[in-house]
This record gives C-alpha cells, sequence and structure tokens, in this order.
C-alpha cells in the first residue's frame, strides 16, 4: 500500500469531510512511497518525527497540523526556521507526513470524542453530536469529577488539572468536547450540568466567566491529553485492520503543574 491509498482510505470513511475545505492533506513526501510502517501522533514536532524515524516509521500521520501559526504581531517570521529544521529532517530520512484530523474526529466508537469518553469510562445514555456530547456524571460533585478525571489522566501525563466553581457543587450529567472548537453553551443545552473541557478550547476571560456566571462547574485537562485516546484507537485501527505496523507515539501535557499546598 502507498501512502496516497492509505490517505484515500481515511478520505472514504470520512463522509462527512467537506473535502473542497479540509485541514486533511499531505504535508511534506512523496504519496506514491511505499508504506513500510506507520507512527501516529497528536502533532509532527521534531521529537515525535525523530522517533518515528527511530522505529522504522516511514509515513507518520499527524492530528493536528505540520506548520505552526505565524504569531499575529511581535515576531511574525521567526517560527519558520523550526519547521524549516522538521522538513529537512522530514525530506533527509524519507518520512511522509499527512493530517488525519477531520476524519478521526468523528469516527464513531474510536475517533476522538468517543474514545475520550471511553477513556474517562463515561457510560451510559448519552446525548450530542459528534464533536460534543453529554454523559450521566460518574461521580455527584465537582470537587469528586476533578480528582476522578485526574485519576483517568495521570497515565496520559497529565499531572493536575484546572477545577472552575464551587468543588462542593452537585453535579448529574457531564458534557465532553476535544480540541479548540468545543461549545460550552452547546453542552449546556443539551442538558450538561458540568463540563469537561480542554485547555485550547476555551478562553478564561469568556468561556470562564460564562461558567461562572452560569454555576456550571468546569474541569479543564490539556488539549493533548482529551485527544491520546483516539490517536492510540487510530493506530490500533491501522494495525489491526490495515494489517500495517503502527505505532501510537504519545506526547503527554506540553506542562507541568507547580504550586504549594
Amino acid at each position: 500500500m502507498t501512502a496516497q491509498e492509505l490517505f484515500d482510505h481515511f478520505r472514504s470513511m470520512g463522509t462527512w469531510v467537506n473535502w473542497n475545505a479540509t485541514t486533511d492533506h499531505f504535508q511534506i513526501g512523496d504519496p506514491a512511497t511505499e508504506v513500510k510502517a506507520v507512527a501516529v501522533a497528536w502533532q509532527a514536532r521534531l521529537e515525535a518525527l525523530k522517533k518515528a524515524h527511530e522505529l522504522g516509521c516511514n509515513v507518520f500521520i499527524t492530528h493536528e497540523q505540520f506548520e505552526y501559526p505565524e504569531p499575529q504581531v511581535a515576531h511574525k517570521g521567526e517560527i519558520q526556521p523550526y519547521e524549516k529544521a522538521k522538513r529537512q529532517f522530514c525530506e533527509e530520512h524519507g518520512l511522509v507526513v499527512f493530517r488525519c484530523h477531520d476524519v478521526w474526529d468523528r469516527v464513531p466508537h474510536i475517533g476522538i470524542v468517543d474514545a475520550w469518553a471511553a477513556h474517562l469510562g463515561l457510560t451510559g445514555p448519552s446525548a450530542g453530536n459528534a464533536m460534543e456530547a453529554v454523559h450521566p456524571a460518574p461521580v455527584p460533585t465537582l470537587r469528586e469529577l476533578a480528582e476522578y478525571v485526574l485519576e483517568k489522566t495521570k497515565p496520559l501525563g497529565q499531572d493536575g488539572v484546572e477545577m472552575i466553581g464551587d468543588p462542593d457543587a452537585k453535579i448529574t450529567k457531564v458534557g465532553i468536547g476535544c480540541g479548540a472548537g468545543t461549545n460550552y453553551q452547546k453542552m449546556v443545552s443539551m442538558g450538561a450540568d458540568a463540563i469537561i473541557g480542554t485547555d485550547d478550547g476555551m478562553h478564561f476571560w469568556s468561556e470562564g466567566s460564562w461558567v461562572l456566571d452560569k454555576g456550571i462547574p468546569l474541569v479543564l485537562v490539556t488539549h493533548t491529553v482529551a485527544e491520546e485516546p483516539g490517536l492510540k484507537k487510530l493506530a490500533e485501527y491501522i494495525d489491526k485492520e490495515l494489517r500495517i505496523p503502527a505505532t501510537h507515539i504519545p506526547l503527554g501535557s506540553m506542562y507541568k503543574l507547580v504550586g504549594r499546598s
């Protein structure tokens, strides 16, 4: 199978994707390359690309974009040398990179959102769509929810979670979502009285203030951590269903929380 054929397989799965306006495309390398082994990671950071090469992978599937967005004002242009280093590494080692984001976010059961719910152990009837869902709360208070989420995400590299609201607030239904497009208002309209969100999916000055005003308890984890379970499922799918050796390279949280009790 070539890299193009592998990409086309995911394209055939993503019937919900507007293929004229999608983020999913080849980032670097020759699509005609025969696939030897695949690495899957949340982001094509240089450390992950090097790890993929060490593992003997010649195709790298990234969930987030290869390029870093340019800063708005002060340091525009300074980010490009880092991208050049990544591109040079891929070119030197024949590494083909394509993005699988718009497809894998919404794949039922094993895609990003559903895999996150399964990892959190959220069961029972759920209301929602492909990007937001509402499940019965696994515990009765915000404090317990924060402790519960931390315990579930420690193995993924989360050493602490953020909590907004009254720790003793009672909860019955939890809204979840992943990534930067999480809509808290939609979750509440679907019946959520608490939310498990991601740091890239909100602004404290807007969503944070909104949940405080509404009295909606909120627990935050990092964007990366919330999507690792789905990317692990992607690697497993390629390995088992397509019979191509595939490895998930976990990146975990970019930062550690430091504090004093």
